[in-house]
């Protein structure tokens, strides 16, 4: 029998298993069973009628991987009857064999059992898993203040402890095995915790609260905190809010590294006034927790390269570093909760975790929207190009397509093949024709903030303004876990009992035809020549393949799936003929597909107009095949 699975509401959820793999079970069980229980469900089970008020008794069998606050439970026919159970330290319990039980996350990590309406007396075993990684944080050089944590197979790469709300140091020994975040500022208040190195002394790789790194499965990682000495309070200059915080009004130090102090005069600093900062020396700037707000033209015209801030800061523009032309990173550090875990828009960390640990092995990535997440069998794919890695990187198209692709092209290199199929109905942003960020791009982000110290800040529009959307949007949704995966998850944000993502990055859920052909949505869409003009459409694209053209990439242009019923007027057979010649005369990168094999009949596809059905997915992915085949054949490759 199916073990049933851990039914988890959204604000307490915990990861089940990874992408496409079944966990490793402890299943540990007592000696005996009761023999007498198992000859009433057998008597139970051949009598078609259940006697009023008949005794039954559940048993939970006992084992080391949990506690519960019951073992025995004597009961009616037809009650329902639920425990509580606690994880043993080092465990994570993943289901039971009873069917139709219901597993709710609790507070603590506990779980909560519920079997409904028990006819039969019997034993039920609970199944649970031990957490394959741990990291070992170390706050200081020492070794003596140290604390562990394990973390459950729910993504390629771990996310680290993050940052607490309460911001001072505890010694260690406070922090208990089950706390998932680190006060940020040393015991004797004179530095910040920015992060985490693999190396003692702020060696080796960094790592910014939160945000993810590679531990090996059973072998225990050790990490290190990196403190940054708070500069001077004597070089600050404040003002006290009505709430009685500080407001930096001005600075008149020369640290080449500015760390300015999360509290003056024993008043936490939560605000930077207008041009406090203006015509900065130092290069490097970071912001302690307790700051929420940026004022306008804070750092007009610094030295800045580097600008490193918690996601505790909820108000800032890029108006705050007008003039700012060197400010290259961008970091941040985690100390709110996510919220996005779980979802859709937490699949594109763990598709970049797959391709950046695929580096240095031959890759086909697939890129574009949510069509892509909806539109292969990757499956099918690796088995017919057995050289290559296949990375389904697709996840949302109605966010810039620009920093998704330059994140791609620093895990892309010699060898690779990048298949685009931008989406006509959100053709700007699938067409890099601006480079304006959006909030969208952190939600996609937000488990791994690490991953924006990789853009260039110079090469974005409004990243500091919609990081401040981003908050907005965030105000009052549910507290997550970063334990949680998408793949525990439907694209409704739904419970399922199997992975809804495979190991590739596909939406694997079953998906059945629609009825009819019929578009979902009144959103007709524009297939001409004239919708898409060389200057404000090909060109940007272009600029963006030259760069994987560059690296050694092979990139081709293929077309997203498209209801057929949901094109323009204007989109006849004749316009859509001539778009075609307009991106194979234009394009840079060859078009290795037809667009007409792109428009199919509205009964492939499910739930929208480029989403396709499980018997779609199987016809494109053929056709991908195809195409691809061919493409490396002219090229003469195998």
């Amino acid at each position: 029998m199916r073990a049933a699975p851990i039914i988890q509401p959204p604000e307490k959820r915990t990861s089940m298993r990874r992408h496409g793999q079944k966990p490793h079970t402890e299943r540990l069980f007592c000696a005996g069973f009761l023999c007498a229980f198992s000859l009433l469900a057998l008597a139970g089970c051949a009598s078609s009628e259940v006697p009023a008020e008949r005794p039954v008794r559940i048993v939970l069998e006992e084992n080391q991987s949990f506690s519960s606050d019951r073992f025995v439970f004597d009961l009616t026919a037809g009650e329902s009857v639920s425990a509580k159970l606690t994880p043993a330290e080092g465990f994570r319990v993943t289901g039971c064999d009873y069917e139709g039980a219901l597993m709710e996350s609790g507070e603590n990590g506990t779980i909560l059992l519920t079997l409904p309406e028990v006819r039969y007396t019997r034993t039920v075993r609970i199944e649970a898993e031990k957490n394959p990684y741990t990291i070992t944080y170390h706050l200081d050089s020492s070794g003596d203040s140290a604390f562990t944590l394990t973390y459950p197979a729910s993504h390629l790469r771990v996310n680290t402890a993050a940052g607490s709300a309460e911001f001072m140091a505890a010694e260690a020994d406070e922090l208990s095995s089950e706390s998932r975040t680190v006060p940020l500022i040393s015991p004797d208040g004179s530095s910040l915790l920015t992060g985490w190195t693999t190396l003692p002394d702020s060696e080796g790789e960094f790592i910014s609260p939160g945000s993810r790194v590679l531990v090996s499965e059973n072998v225990p990682l050790d990490l290190y905190a990196d403190y940054r000495p708070f500069s001077p309070a004597t070089d600050f200059d404040y003002e006290v809010t009505p709430s009685g915080e500080a407001a930096v009004t001005g600075y008149h130090g020369t640290d080449a590294e500015l760390v300015i102090p999360a509290y003056l005069d024993g008043r936490p600093v939560t605000a930077i006034r207008e041009r406090a900062f203006a015509d900065l020396s130092s290069e490097s700037v970071i912001l302690p927790p307790t700051i929420r707000e940026v004022g306008l033209y804070a750092f007009e015209n610094s030295a800045l390269t580097s600008l490193t801030f918690f996601d505790s800061l909820t108000n800032i523009t890029d108006y705050a570093v007008s003039g700012c032309g060197n400010l290259k990173t961008i970091r941040i550090g985690a100390v709110k909760p996510p919220v996005y875990s779980g979802t859709y828009y937490d699949t594109f960390t763990d598709k970049t975790d797959r391709l950046r640990l695929l580096a240095g092995r031959q890759k086909i990535i697939l890129f574009s929207g949510s069509s892509a997440r909806f539109g292969y069998d990757c499956a099918m794919i690796d088995a017919a190009f057995p050289d290559y890695e296949v990375v389904n990187i697709g996840v949302f198209a109605y966010t810039n397509a620009l920093p998704q692709l330059d994140l791609i092209g620093h895990f892309a290199g010699e060898g690779d093949i990048l298949v685009h199929s931008p989406e006509f109905d959100a053709a700007k942003r699938q067409f890099c024709t601006t480079d304006a960020m959006d909030s969208a791009f952190f939600r996609m982000i937000e488990s791994d903030y690490d991953l924006l110290s990789l853009l260039d800040y110079r090469d974005y529009g409004g990243l500091l303004s919609a990081f401040s959307t981003y908050q907005k949007e965030r105000e009052g949704m549910e507290a997550g876990d970063y334990r949680l995966s998408a793949s525990s998850f439907d694209e409704d944000h739904k419970p399922v009992s199997e992975p809804s993502y495979n190991k590739y990055g596909d939406y694997i859920v079953f998906r059945p035809n629609a009825s009819d052909d019929t578009p979902i949505y009144d959103l007709p869409v524009e297939y001409t020549a004239a919708a898409f003009p060389k200057e404000a459409f090909i060109d940007p694209l272009n600029a963006v393949f030259k760069r994987f053209l560059e690296n050694g990439v092979r990139v081709c242009f293929t077309y997203a799936p498209r209801n057929r019923e949901a094109l323009s007027e204007k989109s006849t057979a004749e316009a859509r003929a001539a778009l075609e010649t307009h991106f194979r005369e234009n394009l840079i990168v060859p078009v290795i597909s037809d667009i007409e094999e792109s428009l199919y009949p509205g009964r492939y596809l499910f739930g929208t107009d480029n989403h396709l059905s499980t018997e779609g997915v199987a016809i494109r992915t053929e056709r991908t095949i195809r195409d691809l085949k061919n493409e490396l054949e002219k090229e003469g490759q195998p």
